[in-house]
């Protein structure tokens, strides 16, 4: 069979998989704080959720190319492990229901993020095998929008399950977590259909330290890792609390933070092939940044929107929505891209592992300072006598510490 018949096959079967594994993504990890919200979890208990399991993954995402080499092929290594993500769905079901203890919990984001985590730079590096680069922008945009088209579809049925639950909401998590475990499963099953390919490439510890002293010695690749690692350690003093804002302090139900989630991830989606030809025509680098700039102001439009009459509340925080899925949208995109560029092809494996550990760090450091912000008696204090919330205190840092990132950005464009 030609080669250019396998990329074909493999393009497609991986847009196949990747709605598969939307399932996984818009009824399971799209409600993961909502879950931690509706077990009665604190503030700073819910950030370290989102922050810890995310480097304890980063953390073993370091031994990506070493635990690929055991199974002597990336399809093989890439199958079981979305096989072992499709099972830990169900333990998670029977945990929420008789175990819905914060630290069992946590052990199993940990479990499951760090499978997760290994995953990706072996998924990454086999995508960029196979996927010419003329066609990458162009593929990964139109691929993102089917997938986040089913995303969008995903999220909102789980979101209406939940919402008819409400009375017995744990049973509502409990079947939409189900169809994520089968989501993934059929995942799993169409990225075994897809062409391996097999490397070279012998990995252990020395590897990536000699890997990391290239890195080094490459300006662009050493900024392109600490703009990813900051503006990630920036965004973490909101994220993570997004659903505590929404359901706690702004007292809006759960369908408005259901068709919250899934009018970003409308927005998402349609707008990605449209940022794929803008990469093509412009360039990532520019895409990248005019994203970046809309990403500063987001927080506090979003501080804005809680001093709205309350009438006005959930149509406000749609709004926003749709503008934060839309450059999220090609800031995602265009930063996926230029890993390609910067790093070299034998190389993806070993610089997307280094990067994302950095990125792992940083996700934890901004976790736990927004944990620690919200939970702290003096900045509750000071939020009071600003007439504002803790929330907004760190939701402040968080568009500062964004706008910071600007000069580091810029220095991504020198070759």
């Amino acid at each position: 069979m030609s080669d250019t018949i396998k990329v074909r096959k493999n393009l497609r079967f991986s847009t196949i998989e990747g709605t598969f594994w939307a399932v996984m993504y818009g009824a399971g990890e799209t409600y993961l704080s909502a879950l931690a919200v509706s077990l009665g979890f604190s503030g700073f208990q819910i950030s370290f959720l989102s922050s810890f399991p995310q480097f304890v993954g980063s953390c073993f995402q370091l031994l990506t190319a070493t635990i690929k080499n055991y199974f002597k092929s990336i399809r093989r290594f890439a199958v079981i492990m979305a096989f072992i993500q499709s099972i830990m769905w169900l333990f998670l079901i029977i945990t929420s229901i008789y175990m819905p203890y914060y630290s069992i919990i946590l052990i199993w984001a940990c479990l499951y993020f760090s499978i997760d985590a290994i995953i990706g730079p072996a998924w990454t590096a086999w995508m960029g095998y196979f996927v010419p680069r003329r066609l990458r922008a162009r593929y990964f945009g139109k691929r993102n929008r089917i997938i986040g088209f089913v995303s969008f579809i995903s999220t909102f049925i789980a979101g209406v399950i939940l919402n008819l639950f409400n009375d017995n909401i744990i049973y509502g998590f409990a079947i939409i977590f189900l169809a994520a475990s089968f989501g993934r499963f059929f995942s799993a099953l169409y990225l075994n259909k897809k062409y391996d390919f097999r490397d070279n490439e012998e990995s252990n510890l020395f590897q990536y330290i000699n890997s990391f002293k290239k890195i080094l010695n490459k300006k662009r690749a050493i900024n392109y890792i600490i703009f990813n690692a900051y503006i990630n350690f920036s965004i973490m003093f909101f994220g993570p609390l997004f659903s505590i804002y929404i359901l706690r302090s702004m007292e809006l139900n759960m369908i408005v933070y259901t068709i919250n989630m899934t009018l970003w991830q409308v927005s998402n989606f349609t707008s990605s092939n449209y940022f794929g030809k803008l990469c093509e025509k412009f360039g990532d680098f520019k895409v990248l940044r005019m994203t970046t700039y809309i990403i500063i102001v987001l927080p506090f439009l979003w501080i804005m929107t809680y001093y709205l009459d309350k009438s006005y509340q959930p149509i406000s925080t749609y709004f926003l929505s749709i503008i934060a899925g839309f450059c999220f949208s090609g800031f995602t995109l265009s930063s996926f891209n230029l890993l390609y560029e910067i790093s070299d092809k034998k190389d993806v494996i070993h610089f997307s592992s280094i990067m994302n550990f950095v990125r792992g760090i940083a996700i934890l450091l901004g976790g736990l300072s927004a944990g620690l912000i919200v939970e702290s008696n003096y900045i509750n204090q000071l939020a009071t006598s600003l007439s504002l919330i803790p929330i907004h205190i760190s939701m402040g840092i968080s568009m500062i510490l964004r706008l910071f990132s600007i000069p580091i950005l810029n220095k991504i464009k020198l070759k």
